[in-house]
């Protein structure tokens, strides 16, 4: 795309983010403020390994931490006990869902509810506040503080979205938990970001059948082995294979563009996963 081209997408997509955030968004957002080291924790396979060989990284005083999804069905979370949890599906806040994740929002919520015995902040999209199944879980527990955060799409400009991102009105696109979280961890004020388990990996088993069914391998580190079955659309409707591709391209450029930010923010991230496809961070390993 040539530099006119470039500079009139960028009008188009900023005014369009403009209006979105003026429909969709939440003005009125607090977060809590930190200034240290937060360690993100993904749900890839490879998890496994760093709780096995690196638990005192992880749990170490001079860090947060932050669990994602539904890291607390695993027998990690009240050893972690992360002060942070993150959902940001929409499938976890929608009425109208598939049976499988119907079963999967209950036993997470059964979960933090009967399980946290700490005091820890909950990160929810805005669009939670209207969901009937959340408002009756956060009624029924006292531990977990309910803080929102806006999942409204912010492109064009870099300077508008970075400004639209500073007030929490909008992010890049949150196609995968990771983009919310290390983006919520920087407006947070952590100046030293750590993800581990963030493997990232699924193109790996992509495969389609004999009857054009696309299925992906859906493993976490809780998982006994490899979980292949389709992806689905919030209609319940399968991930066509162009789905699944474009829905990868949007997380992966999500992570640059998360990356440019951190870097106008004076923060640091890395990736100390013992594998991972994100090539965004700069890679560490844990000593």
């Amino acid at each position: 795309m040539d530099k006119a081209a470039q500079i009139f997408q960028n009008f188009l997509d900023s005014i369009l983010t403009l209006i979105r955030v003026l429909i969709l968004s939440k003005f009125d957002i607090t977060l809590p403020e930190e200034k240290e080291s937060i360690v993100i924790l993904g749900n890839g396979p490879s998890l496994k390994n760093t709780l096995s060989e690196n638990l005192d990284f992880i749990t170490s005083s001079d860090k947060k931490r932050m669990a994602v999804n539904m890291f607390c069905n695993s027998d990690s979370y009240t050893t972690i006990k992360p002060e942070y949890y993150i959902l940001n599906a929409p499938e976890f806040f929608r009425n109208v869902v598939t049976e499988m994740w119907e079963e999967m929002r209950w036993r997470v919520f059964q979960n933090l509810k009967e399980k946290t015995n700490w005091e820890m902040t909950l990160l929810v999209p805005a669009v939670a506040a209207k969901s009937e199944n959340f408002k009756k879980f956060s009624n029924e527990q006292t531990k977990i503080k309910i803080v929102y955060y806006n999942t409204t799409p912010a492109e064009g400009f870099t300077s508008l979205i970075q400004l639209l991102f500073k007030s929490n009105l909008g992010m890049p696109r949150p196609h995968n938990v990771l983009v919310p979280s290390i983006f919520l961890s920087l407006n947070m004020g952590f100046k030293e970001i750590f993800l581990v388990g963030a493997d990232h990996s699924w193109h790996e088993d992509i495969k389609v059948d004999e009857t054009n069914k696309t299925t992906v391998n859906h493993e976490h580190f809780y998982d006994a082995g490899k979980v292949t079955m389709p992806m689905y659309k919030l209609d319940g409707e399968e991930y066509r294979i162009h789905d699944i591709f474009r829905k990868l391209h949007l997380a992966f450029k999500g992570y640059f563009i998360i990356k440019d930010y951190a870097e106008e923010l004076n923060a640091k991230i890395f990736n100390a996963s013992v594998r991972s496809y994100i090539d965004a961070f700069p890679k560490t390993k844990i000593k």
